[in-house]
This record gives C-alpha cells, sequence and structure tokens, in this order.
C-alpha cells in the first residue's frame, strides 16, 4: 500500500516536472524566435524558390506569403536594386553562395537583403538599413575628400618636382639656426645654370630675417655668376619664416624684371629730360599725396623753389605755398576749394580735373589733372595768357564783324559748304520781315529758301538759289530782280565764296528805281518842256516879234523928225504906238518866260493805306503764281475805304505773306479768296480764305509745300503781332462751307479820320440763300468771303 503511494507521489512529481519543463521550452522558443526576429530583421526560410515560412514580421511585407516565390516576392517589392537582387537569388539557388546587397523598395527605403543556405532550405533576410546608408555616405564624403585631398597633394608634389626639375626655380629649407635642411632645384640659363648650392650657400651669407615683412615674407634680389657665364643672372629670393625661426625659400630667374626695371629706368631718366625741356609745368604726386616728380617748367612757372620741391612736400602744402605766392585763383571760400583737389585721391581711377586758374598779376594757367599708375595724379600746368589774348582779339574781330554787317543796309546771308546758314544780318530781318528765331544760323538752305518764296513774287528764284548753294561743280555768280508782297523791289546778288560756301546779297531798289523812275519821267518832262518853249519861242518870233518889231520900226520912224514934222496929234499917236509895242514886247517876254518854266511834281501824302489797293495789288502780284498751282483767286474789295492802323509797306508785306501762304495750303483746284470785314469793335480784319474742291483732299502734311505753308503762316503771325495786330487761322465749323480754312489779321483803324463802317453792314454783300450758322468772327467773315465770291 505504502509502494502505490510512493508510485504516486513519484507519478505526480514526475507529472508536475514534465508540464514545468514544456512550459519553460515553450518560452526559450518564443525567446530564441523573439531574438532571431530582432537580429535577422524580416525572415523568409524557402526551398529553392518556394517560400515555406516567414516570421511574424515579414508577414507584414506585402506580396510575401507562404507557397508563394522568393523571385516573385522581391520583383514587386524592390525598386533600385532589383535585378542584381534577382541574380544573387539565382546564384544561391544554383550554387549556394550567400549574397549581401542594399536594395531600395517601392518606396524609397533603402534594405539590407541577406541570404545563405542552412540544410536543405534558404533563410533570407530584410533588415531597416536607414541608419547604414547614412553613415555609408558620410565615409563615402570623408573618403572623397581624402581623395581630393592627396590627389592635390600629389599635384603639387608633382608640380614642384617638375618645376625643380626643369630648371626654373630653386627651393630650399632652413632650420632655426639657419642651417640648409633640403634644397633641389637649378635654374638654366642661356650661358650657364645656378645650382640649388650656389644659391643655398649665397642665402646663407645673409642675415636671416633682414627685410621680412610682418607676416615674416622677405622679398630680396640677388646675382649669381654660372659657370663660364660672363654676366651675373638675377634671381627673385623669397623666404618665409615660421615661428619657430624656421624658412622656407624659393628662387626665380629675375633676367625679365632686371631687363624691365633697367628699361623703365631709362624711360624715366629720358623722360625726365624731355620733362625738362617742356614749357608746360608738370607734377606727380604719388597715392600719399607726395610729390615725387616735376620738371623746371612747374617751380619757374608757380614760383617755387627746386630745393624746397626736391624734399618732396605733400599736395597741401604745395597749395598752400602757391597761396601764399599768390598764384592760384582768388577764392572766396579757399579751404573748401582746397579740400576739394585733395579729394581726387578718394578714386584717381576717374580723376577728370580741368580748370583755368585767372591769377592775381593778369597770367592764365589752364590745370590739368590725369590719373598716373599705382593711384598716382599727373598735374599739368599750362600758361594759356598769350591764348586767352589771343582769343579775345578773335572775339573782338568777330563783333566788329558782326557789328558791321549789322550796320550794312543790304541784306547779307553766308551758307557754308553743307548748306546751312552762318552769317545773317539784321538788314535781311528788316527787308524780309523774318526774325531771327525762323532764320537762324544752323537751318538749312532748303528751308531758308521755302521760307523767302512765301515772301516774294518770284517763287521760283529762290529754287535756283537753292540749287547754286547746294551745287558741287563749278558756279558763277549771277543776280536777279526781286518783288516783295509789300511791292517793294530788291537786287539779289548770289556769288561763290572761296572753300564752297555761299553769299546772298539782296538790295532794297525800290526808293532807287522810283527815283530813276521819277528823273526819267522829269527829264521827259523837262525835254518836252524845251520842246514846247522853243516851239513857242519860234512861234512868237515868226508870228509876234516879226509884226511887232515892223510896227515899232515905224513908229520910230514917224516920231523921227528928219523924216518931217509932225503934229502934236500926229506924235501923241506915234508915242501912243511905241507904247503899245514896248509893252506888247513885255508881255511876249513873260509869256516866254513862262513857257519855259517845268511841271511841279504833286507831293505824296502820309494818309494811311488803302485797304482796298492792297488787296488788288496783291491779287495781281499772286495771279501767275496762284494760276500755276491751279488754284483761283479773288479779292473782294470792300466799297468803304477802309484804312487799317498798319505802315503801308507792312500791310502790304502782311496781305502778301497771307494769300501765298493760303495759295501753298490749298489743293489744286480750290480757290482763294482775299476779303476785309469791319468788326463790331471798330477794327478792320483782312481774311484770306481758303476754299477746298468738293472731295479733294488737303495737302499732305509733312510735305515741301505744306511745311512752307506752315512756314509762311508763322511768318506772318509775327509781322502781324509785332504791327500791334490780332492774327488767327482755323477750320470753318459751319456745315454748310465744309473744307473751308481762312486766316485774318485784325487791326484798329487808322487814326479819327478813317473810314469805320457800320458793323451791321457787312464788307460785301452776303448771298441771299446763305445761311451764316457761324460761332466765331473768323468763321463769319469767312463766310461772307465764301458767299460774295463763290
Amino acid at each position: 500500500m505504502l509502494s502505490w503511494v510512493i508510485v504516486g507521489i513519484v507519478t505526480a512529481a514526475a507529472t508536475a516536472l514534465c508540464v514545468i519543463l514544456v512550459a519553460r521550452l515553450r518560452r526559450a522558443e518564443a525567446a530564441q524566435e523573439a531574438t532571431e526576429a530582432l537580429v535577422e530583421g524580416y525572415v523568409i526560410r524557402a526551398e529553392e524558390y518556394a517560400i515555406l515560412d516567414l516570421s511574424s514580421a515579414a508577414k507584414t511585407l506585402p506580396g510575401a506569403e507562404p507557397g508563394g516565390r522568393i523571385d516573385t516576392f522581391l520583383n514587386g517589392f524592390l525598386d533600385d536594386g532589383r535585378e542584381e537582387a534577382l541574380t544573387a537569388v539565382s546564384e544561391l539557388v544554383r550554387s549556394g553562395r550567400s549574397l549581401q546587397l542594399l536594395v531600395t523598395d517601392t518606396e524609397g527605403r533603402p534594405w539590407e537583403l541577406t541570404g545563405r543556405p542552412r540544410g536543405g532550405e534558404l533563410i533570407f533576410a530584410l533588415r531597416d538599413a536607414t541608419l547604414a546608408v547614412t553613415e555609408l555616405r558620410k565615409s563615402e564624403a570623408r573618403i572623397a575628400v581624402r581623395e581630393r585631398a592627396l590627389e592635390a597633394g600629389w599635384y603639387e608634389r608633382r608640380t614642384i618636382l617638375n618645376l625643380l626639375n626643369t630648371g626654373s626655380a630653386i627651393a630650399w629649407h632652413r632650420g632655426r639656426d639657419g642651417e640648409m635642411i633640403w634644397s633641389s632645384g637649378c635654374v638654366n640659363t642661356r650661358d650657364g645654370s645656378v645650382t640649388a648650392q650656389q644659391t643655398v650657400a649665397l642665402v646663407r651669407a645673409r642675415p636671416g630675417e633682414t627685410g621680412a615683412d610682418d607676416n615674416g615674407v622677405a622679398r630680396s634680389r640677388v646675382e649669381i655668376l654660372p659657370a663660364g657665364a660672363i654676366e651675373p643672372l638675377p634671381l627673385q629670393v623669397i623666404e618665409v619664416f615660421a615661428a619657430d625661426g624656421s624658412a622656407t625659400g624659393i628662387a626665380t630667374d629675375a633676367t625679365v624684371a632686371a631687363q624691365a626695371e633697367r628699361t623703365l629706368s631709362r624711360f624715366v631718366q629720358t623722360m625726365t629730360e624731355t620733362f625738362a625741356h617742356l614749357t608746360a609745368g608738370l607734377a606727380i604726386f604719388d597715392r600719399n599725396q607726395k610729390l615725387v616728380l616735376f620738371n623746371p617748367a612747374f617751380a619757374q612757372m608757380l614760383q617755387l623753389d627746386p630745393a624746397w620741391l626736391a624734399n618732396r612736400p605733400s599736395l597741401r602744402d604745395a597749395i598752400d605755398a602757391l597761396r601764399t605766392k599768390r598764384r592760384i585763383p582768388e577764392l572766396m571760400d579757399f579751404h573748401a576749394w582746397r579740400e576739394r583737389l585733395l579729394s581726387l585721391f578718394d578714386n584717381p581711377e576717374r580723376v577728370d580735373f580741368d580748370e583755368v586758374w585767372h591769377l592775381a598779376d593778369g597770367s592764365n594757367i589752364k590745370v590739368i589733372a590725369r590719373p598716373h599708375p599705382h593711384g598716382s595724379l599727373a598735374f599739368v600746368f599750362d600758361d594759356i595768357s598769350d591764348r586767352v589774348r589771343l582769343e579775345q582779339r578773335y572775339r573782338q574781330s568777330i563783333d566788329l564783324q558782326e557789328a558791321t554787317l549789322d550796320r550794312l543796309d543790304e541784306a547779307l546771308v553766308v551758307f557754308g559748304t553743307n548748306g546751312r546758314l552762318q552769317i545773317v544780318n539784321d538788314a535781311f530781318h528788316e527787308i524780309f520781315g523774318t526774325d531771327p528765331a525762323t532764320v537762324r544760323p544752323g537751318r538749312h538752305a532748303r528751308e531758308i529758301m521755302a521760307i523767302c518764296a512765301g515772301l516774294t513774287v518770284e517763287a521760283e528764284t529762290w529754287d535756283q538759289v537753292a540749287g547754286f548753294i547746294t551745287a558741287a561743280d563749278a558756279r558763277e555768280p549771277f543776280s536777279e530782280a526781286l518783288t516783295l508782297g509789300s511791292n517793294r523791289r530788291l537786287r539779289l546778288r548770289v556769288a561763290p565764296l572761296p572753300g564752297g560756301g555761299t553769299m546772298l546779297v539782296a538790295a532794297d531798289v525800290t526808293d532807287s528805281e522810283r527815283i530813276a523812275e521819277a528823273l526819267r519821267e522829269r527829264n521827259d518832262a523837262l525835254e518836252s518842256a524845251e520842246e514846247m518853249r522853243t516851239a513857242v519861242l519860234d512861234q512868237i518870233s515868226h508870228r509876234l516879234r516879226t509884226p511887232l518889231n515892223t510896227i515899232f520900226g515905224f513908229g520910230q520912224l514917224l516920231s523921227d523928225a528928219r523924216f518931217g514934222q509932225l503934229s502934236d496929234r500926229q506924235r501923241e499917236y506915234a508915242s501912243g504906238i511905241l507904247e503899245a509895242s514896248g509893252q506888247l514886247l513885255d508881255t511876249i517876254d513873260e509869256v516866254t518866260d513862262l513857257a519855259a518854266l517845268g511841271p511841279n511834281a504833286r507831293p505824296e501824302t502820309g494818309s494811311p493805306p488803302l485797304l482796298a489797293e492792297t488787296l488788288e495789288l496783291t491779287r495781281s502780284l499772286l495771279q501767275k503764281r496762284a494760276a500755276e498751282a491751279g488754284v483761283g483767286l479773288t479779292a473782294l474789295l470792300p466799297e468803304d475805304e477802309l484804312r487799317p492802323d498798319c505802315p503801308t509797306e507792312k500791310l502790304r508785306q502782311i496781305v502778301f505773306s497771307m494769300s501765298a501762304g493760303a495759295i501753298l495750303r490749298t489743293a489744286t483746284g480750290g480757290s482763294v479768296s482775299l476779303s476785309a470785314m469791319v468788326e463790331a469793335s471798330g477794327d478792320i480784319t483782312v481774311i484770306a480764305t481758303e476754299h477746298e474742291r468738293d472731295g479733294a483732299p488737303n495737302p499732305v502734311t509733312g510735305s515741301a509745300t505744306a511745311q512752307a505753308g506752315e512756314a509762311a503762316l508763322a511768318l506772318t503771325r509775327r509781322m502781324v503781332e509785332s504791327e500791334g495786330g490780332a492774327f488767327s487761322y482755323g477750320a470753318v465749323t459751319d456745315p454748310e462751307i465744309a473744307g473751308t480754312r481762312a486766316c485774318a489779321a485784325t487791326f484798329p483803324p487808322a487814326g479819327p479820320d478813317a473810314a469805320v463802317m457800320d458793323p451791321a453792314k457787312p464788307a460785301l454783300p452776303a448771298a441771299e440763300d446763305t445761311p451764316l450758322r457761324l460761332d466765331t468772327p473768323i468763321e463769319a467773315a469767312t463766310a461772307r468771303a465764301g458767299a460774295g465770291g463763290s
């Protein structure tokens, strides 16, 4: 019985032990699986390509499942490195070769893929490789930097060795005690070579840090005689001293630099000798504003001591010395002027200083400052006193010439070889009625000719003159007669000048011709009177004196006692005959004297001009020009005696310019009418109306004809305003007379005795069937002119 109890106890104990062992075994397997998953990541167990089992983590991978193919899973899961992974898997299946790759999935995450055989199975593991990729990239960057440094060091060493081995440089290193530790290289020349030992020996003979700057760099020039050479070889030596006293040096061939320095020295010497003979003063100040070069002319011109200048004074000191000697201009603010001069060194590359100093002794010095190499400034002082005096004399000569030309009574203009106006005198503006703003130097001859053509009857003459001015062939002088719109006569003389210029001289010969005509008329009258007197005397002699002499002779015979005594009555009769004969003879003498007298000229009156006569005169002068332009020209003369307050010649020229400009601005087939009217204020208005043919276009703007018409319009306006009148020009807005333009000149009446019309009474009768829907006085005048003349 006891034995069964013991057996039961043992059995229970064994059962409990088994349960405990199984539980521990399961915990161990779970821990091992967790550890394996932690170590190997996402684990896939496969047989050849078939997936047998997956770890719990691997089951979360898309496309990984038992029974699937490992290559199909990797083909869909991987992106970058897919082909390489599939190839490695095939090699693992075929030969059992393990694989370890860095790949990227389709979402761009990096993975470490490993695969190895285990028994008859294949174990694949995927681990997150983000940290590994980051570290790998850092390592690659560090490696690349070191490779570049090694490569640069290699090239640096290679370059130094090439330079030293080609015989173009010598390098060395000295210790703190000055002993040479290392040296290499040589310098080869045409005459020989300098070795490193020669250079090092010469460098060792010099003090260690002599001439070193703040950075420990010492530069010097040495000369070594190569073996077999005649002339020494110059070397440029540079040594860099370290903090511990050691030094690294290099020496290069300085032959070219030495030759350049010798050339520069000879050039400076030559320039110094050249500057010494210059009449202009020269002074060069370096970047520190110190005088480094000057010539004797500078010291002599500015009265400075050459010995003092040789001590290299500053620019400020030189200016103060010049002020003491009064060799600078008298200035309101000397200190500001000096600071402005000193500020030129702030940016010497852009200096462009140019002044003329007018000194107290009457001399004039031109001062020019220009950039000089290395931040220096070169000042040039030129005494231009003689030149200034010559210019003053030249200006005085020009002023005298211009004043002389302006005092001439003849109009004179001169054109240059380029056809542009150079000289015009005041008489030209007085004769032609132009102003200096329109006819001014610089304008082309054709522009001037277009203006003149609108002022004279003979427009074609100015085309000939323009061709003469611009002609390139030989030219012969000629003269032409011109008639202004004021009916004054001009004599134009055109002649070439030396050098290709042209001179025009126009003289007003109206009074001369008038005097000549009066003299001719008076001469004719005198000749006629002389003939008449002779005839009268002949008649008197033959018909009066002969019988009278007979009567007088017989009367004397009767009174003579030798022929018989007469009674008292007979003597009385004979005395009466003699007395009557004497009276008759005196009468005949008086008649003879009266016959010898010539006719007296009727004195001219100074009354204001009659407007109707001016309109008719203008029409007759421009009739031919209008016909050639295909434009009708009419003058509607006012019935009343209108006399504007304007000189006769000025009024004639104004009306002529208005009419000539209107003809130029009117297209072929149109018409121009001249008329006059009295405003409500009593002023007198002269109108030139431009009527366009129905459907005809206006003259093209910008053409030569239109420009001439515009010039005539501006000229007319100035002439009217210069006489105190008002001028207007514009298109008529009335639709009944569309296409009509008009220009009007308004003047006050000439004094209290001038005729003033009733404003209600038009100067010209308007057609009864013409409606006058007008807005302005000029349109009213235009409508009346159009109705009366069209």
